[in-house]
Formats: structure tokens, C-alpha cells, sequence
């Protein structure tokens, strides 16, 4: 759910308008499934037979990590590997690109945890470093923040992939995450740290670095891109109508129990999809594709402060409670997208780019300090 920067000490990372526009869709998605969730509290009758449809926004996740597996190994892939403490330097800058607005929108349940005696030293500092802890594995106090502790293990193993050098960092995490999720498989994954870096979710990430591993040999490859786009669309869809059992509760990824399952139903469609949006031309002209293209760069923020905005939306639902379920969710999912751009224009973009600036006057600072001596 997060975007790859482009330091001066990688090569120029052309963004690719495409991968933004599915970036916003999995957003949407997810957007969807929540918006749909509150709408059905306070549904007297709630339709019939539309579990499948109401829940299969969850797949969105599936391709937020896809999607981070291929941008952040491409970024690796693209770094100078002569870079100082480039380890170091790659973690830092993916600390700064999630904590920061991640800490700012936790405080809204952090004083709601506070207030009703719910909160905990160790619930809060769990929370706030995105840790593993209990099983099943207890997600955030931003329950949504569930995935960013699957984010963060990854980023963190590829930083320790990168203290052995660039060169094959990419293939060892693929290695790595094949390898510990293998031991889960044997050792089972009723312990708190084994459950999230043994868990299959992971691969999801292999999946991403896969095609990144991929494009960076070929590059461009229309034709194979419109086939995987059509295939992961169908394959996708297709789970609407033949079900996908539990697979979209969280609860089942963070116990590991559906894991592989909804790798094999989401996750890999879902790289199908990115693999083709990632092989085909990725110009966009038209207007809406511009404009999904800039939801795509404020997903982030639409994905962080949903809760909070769905939250409120639920304690003061009466005003909708006339209008039918329908026009309520996308109202709702209206409310979402506008606060979530709104805080990645007022918030997110203006503090990363400051605290990213800062941190790379201070690289610089200290390469001149080194070539000086």
C-alpha cells in the first residue's frame, strides 16, 4: 500500500500511470467491502445471496501486495549497489514513507482504545511498530493496519538480503519467504512470530518480485500483458460466482488457517493482473485514467483513514437511514475517497516529501563527511 521513492541514488523510476490505476482499484475494492459492511448493520432485511459480491473487495489486498513485491524489488533492482550502508538506507526511507501518517491516523483509536480502558502499554507499542504478537495474530489498534505488518516483514527482509549486497538481494528474499513459509507448512503456525513470517500471504510478494525479475529482462511485452490482464480479470471474477469461502476474513490470513487458499484464489489471479498492467504500455491520456491514476497515488491514505471515516459514519448513520442501501454505499464510499485524498494532500504528500528531504540532505551531508576524510 505503499509507493516506491526515487532517490537520487537509483535510476530514474518512471511511474507507471497503469499500475497507479490498479493501485486505486484495489483500493476501491477494499473501500467497497467496508462501506458494504456498515451499510448491512443497519439493514432491517439485508439482501439474500450477495456474501460473494459484498466480500470479494477483499482481493484488493492480494493486490496491494503484489503490487509492493514488484515495486519494491524493482526499486532494489534499479539501486546503485555501490550506495553507502544502502541496507540502511533502503529501510529508511520505507520507515518514512509508512509510519509516519500510519502513527497520525492510529491516534484517532488509540484515545478511543484509552478511553474505554481498552488500551495497553504493550497493545499500544505492538500497534505503533506494527509487531507480531499472540495467536492468532492480533492486528493493529487500526485493525486495517493488519497488512502493513506483513508489509513491514517483508521490507525488513529484503534490508537484511541487502547486507549482503545488491547483486542477488531479490532472489534470496524470494528464497528466504519460500523457505520460512515451507517451515510453517511443517512446524505449524500456532506461535506469534511464525504466523506472519511463515505465512503463505507472503508469497504474494514472491509473486510481485517474480515479475519485476521478469520485466527487468524483457521489459515491455504487450501481447503476454493483454493475456495475463485478461486471464487474472477472468480468474478474479470467476470467484464471484463459484464462491471463495472464508478466504476474505482477515481473521483467516492472521490465523493462517485459509492462507494458502486465498493465495490460490486471489493471489495469484491477482499477479496475472499486475503482471499484464506491468507488460503493457502504461501511458495514460484520457481524463478519468488521469484522474484514477492520482487516486492510485493517495491510496494509501484513502486505505489508512477508512476506518476512521467509516467509524464515524456508522455512530451518525441516521441521516441515511432512509436512502436506499445502494446510493448508501457509494455515498459512503464518496466520504472515504474525498477524506483520504484530502489527508494525502493536506498530510501524507507534504510530511513525506519534508521528512524525505531532510533525511536525503542528511545522506548527502554525510557522504561529504566521508569523501572529506
Amino acid at each position: 500500500m505503499s509507493s516506491a521513492n526515487s532517490p537520487s541514488n537509483q535510476q530514474p523510476f518512471k511511474k507507471n500511470d497503469a499500475l497507479q490505476i490498479l493501485r486505486a482499484v484495489a483500493a476501491l475494492l477494499v473501500v467497497h467491502r467496508h462501506c458494504v459492511e456498515v451499510v448491512r448493520l443497519h439493514q432491517e432485511k439485508p439482501p439474500a445471496n450477495s456474501y460473494a459480491l459484498d466480500k470479494f473487495g477483499a482481493c484488493g489486498v492480494d493486490i496491494f501486495f503484489v503490487i509492493s513485491g514488484f515495486i519494491l524489488a524493482t526499486v532494489v533492482l534499479r539501486t546503485d549497489p555501490q550506495t553507502p550502508r544502502l541496507a540502511f538506507d533502503f529501510l529508511t526511507r520505507r520507515v518514512l514513507r509508512i509510519f509516519p501518517i500510519y502513527w497520525i491516523v492510529s491516534i484517532f483509536f488509540l484515545v478511543l482504545a484509552a478511553t474505554h480502558n481498552l488500551l495497553t502499554p504493550e497493545a499500544a507499542l505492538n500497534s505503533y511498530l506494527l509487531l507480531p504478537s499472540g495467536y492468532p495474530l492480533n492486528a493493529p489498534l487500526l485493525i486495517f493496519g493488519w497488512t502493513l505488518m506483513f508489509e513491514m516483514f517483508f521490507y525488513y527482509l529484503i534490508t537484511i538480503n541487502l547486507l549482503f549486497g545488491q547483486r542477488a538481494a531479490i532472489l534470496r528474499t524470494i528464497t528466504f519467504i519460500l523457505l520460512l513459509t515451507g517451515i510453517g507448512a511443517i512446524a505449524g503456525f500456532q506461535r506469534p512470530i511464525l504466523i506472519l513470517i511463515a505465512n503463505p500471504m507472503n508469497v504474494e510478494f514472491v509473486l510481485g518480485c517474480l515479475i519485476a525479475l521478469v520485466y527487468a529482462r524483457f521489459g515491455k511485452w504487450p501481447r503476454l500483458g493483454t493475456t495475463f490482464l485478461v486471464i487474472g480479470c477472468l480468474a478474479l471474477a470467476t470467484t464471484v460466482w463459484l464462491g471463495f469461502g472464508r478466504i476474505d476474513d482477515a481473521a483467516f490470513a492472521l490465523n493462517g488457517s485459509q492462507s494458502w487458499a486465498r493465495v490460490l484464489r486471489w493471489g495469484i489471479p491477482a499477479a496475472a493482473v499486475t503482471a499484464g498492467v506491468v507488460f503493457r504500455r502504461g501511458d495514460i491520456r484520457s481524463a478519468v485514467a488521469r484522474c484514477f491514476a492520482r487516486l492510485g497515488d493517495a491510496s494509501y491514505s484513502i486505505y489508512l483513514t477508512s476506518m476512521v471515516t467509516l467509524f464515524l459514519v456508522n455512530r451518525f448513520y441516521r441521516p441515511l437511514a432512509g436512502l436506499p442501501p445502494a446510493l448508501n454505499v457509494f455515498l459512503l464510499i464518496s466520504l472515504v475517497v474525498l477524506a483520504g485524498v484530502s489527508t494525502f494532500a493536506g498530510i501524507e504528500r507534504p510530511m513525506t516529501g519534508l521528512l524525505s528531504g531532510r533525511y536525503e540532505t542528511a545522506r548527502r551531508r554525510g557522504m561529504l563527511l566521508l569523501l572529506n576524510r
